[in-house]
């Protein structure tokens, strides 16, 4: 049976570039990277610091450590940060935040990850009052996973930028899927970097790496997110096989390649829309397409029922599922799961 796997693009396999990338790998490309001794994560680090437009860049062992190690730098335990409700940080990362960092949390609502900026004002916290915890970070996603991979352009950013500045805050972006953002409006990655402090992007998403993503940032602040990579267990020793990945990745090439994701999954709206049923089919802007049902359903009986024909898919809610395309995911698998999840809703 065919199989596929819109679960995420975490699912993702490494291209034969990559592969053959690694096999021409010897010792002379490898070191101990917590010594700062491996050549090969040199190269990636200072490749990334480059195309982020940052001073400096660190490998770390996923999007969740990234995340940790940014906040972790920028704060001191007993802050307050300010999280959209809806973000992987505050809803997914296992309140690693508040049980590590010491950090208390604050969300705030927005649409499709667009917030008000009048409504962030009122959560800042009075300096002069010593029984208040001082706020000192704000940290938003793009794109946004829960808002179905929507792109929060840059002008939203430097908004966000221009109300950190105003209240002395640090600016942290969990840009796992940054280069989503990018392709989809065709514009250099820098124009949503260059707005903000620090910034996490995933190697294991989109881009397909088996393993990593990168955290960039000015040298200071690399310099202190490296130590609590340490501390929470983040320092490998020959990880240049890790980073050979990493450095196909970051080639214009395959950033590009994203282009395939977003088509396939425009080419899914367009076909679970053709349904006549009462569904929602969100539009997607990069490779992330909602499903949305609009009466009383059992959402874990479809996704099982749909896992029985070969197609995988998560909830995000009682009410959605969330579809994501990646590499590996061609035009007839989209075409095929059209038609077995049009059987399944209309079967149930």
């Amino acid at each position: 049976m065919r199989i596929v796997d819109f679960r995420s693009d975490t699912v993702t396999k490494p291209s034969p570039e990559m592969w053959e990338a690694v096999k021409s790998m010897d010792n002379s490309k490898l070191g101990d990277d917590v010594l700062g001794e491996d050549p090969t994560v040199n190269e990636l680090e200072n490749k990334a610091a480059k195309i982020t437009g940052k001073e400096a860049a660190l490998l770390v062992t996923s999007g969740t450590q990234g995340n940790l190690v940014s906040l972790l730098s920028q704060t001191n335990p007993g802050n307050e940060i300010l999280l959209e409700e809806q973000s992987h940080i505050f809803g997914h990362e296992v309140g690693s935040a508040a049980r590590i960092g010491g950090l208390m949390i604050s969300t705030y609502p927005t649409e499709r990850g667009v917030p008000s900026i009048e409504q962030l004002q009122d959560l800042i916290r009075d300096k002069e009052d010593i029984h208040e915890p001082a706020t000192t970070l704000i940290s938003a996603e793009d794109t946004h996973n829960f808002h179905g991979g929507a792109i929060v352009k840059p002008e939203i950013l430097r908004s966000l930028k221009d109300f950190a500045q105003r209240n002395e805050l640090k600016f942290h972006l969990d840009g796992a899927r940054i280069f989503n953002a990018a392709v989809g409006l065709n514009i250099p990655v820098t124009e949503f970097t260059k707005q903000v402090d620090s910034v996490m992007f995933c190697l294991s998403k989109g881009l397909s790496c088996p393993v990593g993503s990168i955290v960039a940032g000015t040298k200071e602040f690399i310099s202190k997110a490296r130590k609590f990579r340490k501390m929470v267990g983040g320092g490998m020793r020959q990880a240049g096989i890790i980073a050979t990945f990493g450095l196909v990745a970051l080639e214009p090439k395959w950033i590009k390649r994203l282009e395939e994701d977003h088509k396939t999954a425009k080419i899914f709206a367009e076909g679970l829309k053709g349904f006549d049923l009462p569904i929602k089919i969100h539009d997607p802007d990069t490779n992330i397409v909602i499903v949305e049902f609009l009466n009383k359903v059992r959402i874990f009986k479809i996704i099982s029922e749909l896992g029985k024909e070969g197609v995988l898919a998560f909830n995000i809610s009682k009410e959605k599922i969330r579809f994501v395309t990646h590499y590996g995911i061609q035009e007839d698998d989209i075409q095929s799961s059209i038609e077995i999840i049009g059987k399944v809703l209309q079967n149930l």
